[in-house]
């Protein structure tokens, strides 16, 4: 095993920068006789060990290759840099939704290179390989690929909300609204957050819940209308609801604070708050202050519209990506292969992760108890929603940031600064903007 170049370790979501370099590269730094692939990883909640394991098998069965792993907390800002200069990743392991928006961005300006030929070769699942998160573009092509799958809902404590603990769990939003009620009676608040940005994973699936995958198909292709339907305006309500009127105090300010976001987090182990959005990430990302007793983590799909009515969760993805200026594109498509193969998912498996592999479910199902098999169990009675918006000129919307446009207004609605009809008409605009202004 090689060099893994550790700069910080802390993180919100794991992302990671996997590139490869041509088949006839060497670089300094590397040894003389073998081709240098350089992997670019987000220092987050997967720990950087299941990394180190993927390099050392890939080395084993690819003896003419050097593996250099780098993790940066701040990989966007370091990529930024180095881009200028003309100098890429051969693999990159950064996800779409983070902040900054890298990864969005080289998409959008087209400088991510199509692996359609990885993805025909690998044993992903169908949903995923066909999903808008691989086939950003929506041309058939291949271009993200998912190196790990989970479910991500409403996380909770399970020793607290439960069958035979103080709160049910609620079936529907009525119930959710009659928990806020009852929880607001005992000082302990029905929601949190970490940022705004956390709910992309809610909106995604109320999209589908509200009105079915043709709606939520157009809602991703910023289709007139959108926001200013029947299931456009249940959407923005609903989110707008749970966060006036049932929201534990310090959100916002901590959502707006460096690193506040952990202090929501952990207004769910303290018991301040019942509910939050997130992935399976916050598992090792808050272990150093999980309770030894009387806590442990449950994940909920959104609750129903009524009463018998479908349960949703979002599947959300952590990608790895190929710069289209990759230096060893072969070995870089080597990597990404051997992500998905029998010893790669072994590999994954190992801390937690689940590939998304054709049969993946099973495969979870006979695994050791633990988080990863409580928290998949969660698709067994819920629909499971896969996407992500689509691209757009970022050349005539140089200063628009989607991100900001369609999360950002959660906070000021919760703080009162806005209303949910001006979040309303905000979105409705900006999906006019982007329909007219389409990746070209």
């Amino acid at each position: 095993m090689k060099k893994l170049v550790a700069l910080t370790c802390a993180g919100l979501m794991a992302a990671s920068v996997v590139t490869g370099c041509a088949s006839n590269n060497k670089e300094e730094g590397g040894s003389s006789d073998k081709r240098v692939l350089k992997v670019d990883l987000f220092s987050g909640g997967n720990g950087e060990q299941v990394f180190k394991d993927l390099e050392t098998a890939f080395e084993e069965t690819h003896k003419d290759v050097d593996v250099q792993l780098r993790v940066e907390k701040e990989l966007d800002q370091v990529l930024n840099k180095e881009n200028a200069k003309g100098e890429y990743s051969d693999v990159v392991y950064y996800n779409l939704g983070q902040p900054s928006q890298y990864t969005e961005t080289q998409l959008n300006t087209k400088e991510v290179m199509d692996i359609s030929d990885v993805v025909k070769e690998i044993n992903i699942d169908p949903a995923y390989a066909n999903s808008s998160v691989v086939q950003y573009y929506g041309d058939g092509k291949s271009y993200l690929l998912p190196l790990k799958t989970t479910p991500a809902g409403f996380f909770y404590n399970t020793e607290l909300v439960g069958p035979g603990k103080k709160y049910e769990l609620p079936e529907t939003w009525d119930d959710m609204w009659a928990l806020g009620e009852q929880a607001k009676k005992d000082g302990i608040a029905l929601f949190t957050y970490p940022q705004a940005g956390y709910f992309d994973t809610t909106l995604m699936g109320m999209l589908d819940q509200v009105g079915g995958l043709e709606y939520f198909t157009k809602a991703l292709k910023y289709e007139d209308g959108t926001w200013d339907s029947d299931n456009g305006k249940k959407v923005t309500e609903t989110i707008s609801k749970l966060v006036s009127n049932y929201l534990w105090s310090d959100t916002v300010a901590n959502a707006n604070t460096k690193d506040g976001f952990t202090n929501n987090q952990q207004a769910v182990l303290d018991g301040k708050a019942l509910f939050m959005p997130n992935g399976d990430w916050i598992v090792n990302e808050m272990e150093k202050t999980t309770p030894e007793k009387g806590f442990h983590w449950g994940l909920m799909p959104l609750p129903a519209l009524k009463e018998g009515g479908d349960r949703y969760v979002a599947s959300m993805t952590e990608q790895v990506w190929i710069p289209k200026q990759a230096k060893n594109a072969d070995d870089a498509k080597e990597f990404l292969k051997f992500i998905y193969s029998d010893k790669g998912v072994e590999i994954m498996a190992k801390y937690g992760n689940v590939v998304p592999t054709k049969g993946f479910q099973d495969k979870v199902d006979t695994m050791e108890d633990g988080y990863t098999k409580e928290f998949f169990s969660v698709y067994k009675d819920a629909k499971t929603v896969i996407g992500a918006f689509s691209g757009y000129d970022t050349n005539t919307l140089a200063n628009f940031d989607l991100k900001a446009t369609v999360f950002g207004p959660i906070d000021e609605i919760a703080t009162g600064k806005t209303t949910v009809d001006e979040w309303q008409k905000s979105l409705s605009k900006a999906w006019k903007d982007l329909a007219a202004n389409p990746l070209k």
